[in-house]
């Protein structure tokens, strides 16, 4: 087995283009969903055959529990020469229980939050928040440098998912305001052009906005990062705070989100949110 033969667990946005990327660079080995997938690349119909054909094994599921059936369907086929690179945004304590079981086996655990939606993944530009030691991180990075543009480590393992749940409950929060602002100036009789005009020449103006214009522009709610996504990473967010006052505009934005779920948005892009402000 080569050092970097790697397998991806999950094949939803993310880790299907991670996959896709992997074997268009000849480091993919095995690939694996919880649910058929016949057209993936190197699938492989159970998770022995899976781990038995990579040291890398990467996980890109969608939330805690999803890991932790993952990681139970593994263990028993781990070995010391596997690197387990956690992926799925989950709450810190998480990550270090996963790590526990992991090591149990003798292998070894990474935490490698994605910092990014689905066009930088595809076009390997999204940054890697990164946690472990030093050792283990450095024997991933020739896989890691292949589907991302920047790998940050931030330090032990528990670390990367701080740092993940911090910025997106940002992200959730300027989204929401975007969503507002463009409804307010729709609404009161701006056009696209006038708006996005206006906007790219104010301190407002960022990659957020850059990056969502267009969707905007062409009512395009295909989803680069779901509302579903990200009201559980506000929540896994809410849940583990400990400021000394609370978050307050993190519960009111936790409200928005479930609205926007519950009236059945949830699959949608973050932009769906508009369509609650603005028809």
């Amino acid at each position: 087995m080569n050092n970097n033969d790697t397998a991806v667990f999950g094949l939803g946005i993310m880790g299907r283009a991670i996959a896709d990327n992997l074997e268009e660079d000849g480091l993919l080995t095995a690939s694996w969903n919880r649910s058929p997938q016949t057209d993936a690349p190197k699938i492989c119909t159970s998770i022995e055959e899976a781990v038995s054909k990579a040291r890398i094994l990467l996980i890109v599921v969608v939330d805690g529990p999803a890991v932790s059936e993952v990681i139970d369907k593994m263990k028993p086929f781990l070995t010391d020469d596997h690197i387990l690179v956690q992926c799925a945004t989950v709450k810190p304590d998480e990550n270090l229980d996963f790590e526990k079981r992991i090591k149990e086996c003798g292998a070894t655990f990474v935490e490698a939050l994605i910092g990014g939606s689905k066009l930088p993944i595809v076009n390997r530009t999204v940054a890697l928040y990164l946690g472990g030691n030093n050792d283990a991180i450095a024997k991933v990075e020739p896989v890691l440098e292949k589907i991302s543009g920047k790998r940050i480590h931030v330090g032990e393992v528990g670390k990367a998912s701080v740092a993940k749940l911090a910025i997106n409950l940002n992200l959730a929060i300027q989204v929401e305001a975007l969503c507002e602002s463009y409804a307010y100036a729709i609404s009161n009789g701006l056009n696209d052009d006038q708006y996005f005009e206006v906007l790219r020449n104010n301190t407002g103006w960022n990659s957020l906005a850059e990056y969502k214009e267009s969707k905007f522009r062409d009512r395009n709610y295909e989803p680069q990062f779901s509302v579903k996504n990200m009201l559980k990473d506000v929540r896994l967010a809410l849940e583990t705070e400990k400021t000394d006052k609370g978050m307050t505009l993190l519960k009111k934005t936790e409200a928005i989100y479930t609205a926007c779920e519950q009236s059945g948005l949830g699959e949608e892009d973050m932009i769906a949110l508009y369509k609650m402000l603005h028809h």
